[in-house]
């Protein structure tokens, strides 16, 4: 044991001695031995594991540090793999069985809407061809006549035949009679036709069918006149006719007059007045 004498760093092992200087016995070389003492040292806390060396020493801090960081990301990107990939796995076994589906030849133009001794076999045929698809058929052409026949030719209307009566050589009745009109055809015109005491009768050309046709008459009249006609004693209207402008002037007015089948007599006259000059009348048929 050490004592309040002893110098300090200096451990004692055996009995205890007094600070005096004793005579040594025969065994104390045997028994007592001065050792000097270690130096204290800070004592470092035990560890274990795959960090440390089987003989106590630490392995290198950076590089546990690195371990560590590659551990932590390594779990990181499979936790993220695997929060990832449960969703698609799911939607994936959610998706419907897709039908199966066969992807046909078009068939050619000629060949629509019949198939093809060679084309595979259909699972569905649409009721009819779309418009695109539809048979193809060539220009379809009028047909022509037949080789020697001849389209009937028209028939050609018939001439038309006009014809000219003049007053003067119709029959005058009663106080009518002529006068000289230079711008008459003529040069004469019938006068004082009227009053119920005079008249003037027009005999036609044979009509070659019955029917309305329309009449032409020449006439001079100072005033305005009027004229009653029959035609073949029946009486057919009063016309009117307008002032020429003097008693020398000659104008046309038409009549249309119904006329049979033949030979017509045409009548002027005026019951309560005198009728107009007459220069002559003009028939086409």
């Amino acid at each position: 044991m050490s004592t309040a004498g002893d110098d300090q760093g200096e451990l004692r092992i055996g009995g205890w001695l007094p600070p005096a200087e004793l005579p040594a016995a025969a065994d104390d070389g045997q028994v007592t031995q001065v050792i000097p003492a270690v130096p204290a040292q800070p004592r470092r806390p035990a560890r274990s594991g795959p960090g440390h060396n089987p003989g106590g020493e630490a392995v290198d801090e950076p590089r546990r540090r690195g371990r560590r960081t590659a551990i932590a990301v390594a779990v990181s990107v499979a936790t993220v793999a695997v929060a990832a990939g449960v969703p698609l796995l799911m939607s994936a076994s959610d998706q419907p069985t897709p039908p199966d589906q066969r992807v046909l030849p078009a068939p050619t133009a000629s060949a629509w809407p019949d198939e093809s001794p060679t084309a595979p076999p259909t699972t569905q045929r649409p009721s009819r061809p779309p418009a695109s698809r539809g048979t193809v058929r060539g220009a379809q052409h009028a047909t022509p006549p037949a080789t020697g026949t001849k389209a009937p030719d028209k028939v050609a209307a018939p001439p038309k035949t006009t014809v000219s009566l003049e007053a003067e050589a119709a029959d005058l009745d009663g106080w009518a009679s002529t006068r000289r009109v230079d711008s008459a055809s003529g040069g004469r015109v019938v006068t004082r036709i009227g009053y119920r005491r005079s008249s003037l009768t027009f005999t036609t050309p044979a009509v070659p069918r019955a029917g309305d046709y329309d009449v032409v008459v020449s006439y001079v009249a100072d005033d305005r006149r009027r004229a009653e006609v029959e035609v073949g004693g029946r009486d057919v209207g009063r016309f009117e006719f307008g002032s020429t402008g003097s008693w020398e002037s000659v104008k046309t007015m038409t009549v249309r007059l119904p006329l049979a089948a033949g030979p017509n007599i045409i009548e002027f006259s005026n019951s309560d007045g005198w009728a107009p000059d007459l220069d002559r009348i003009t028939l086409t048929y």
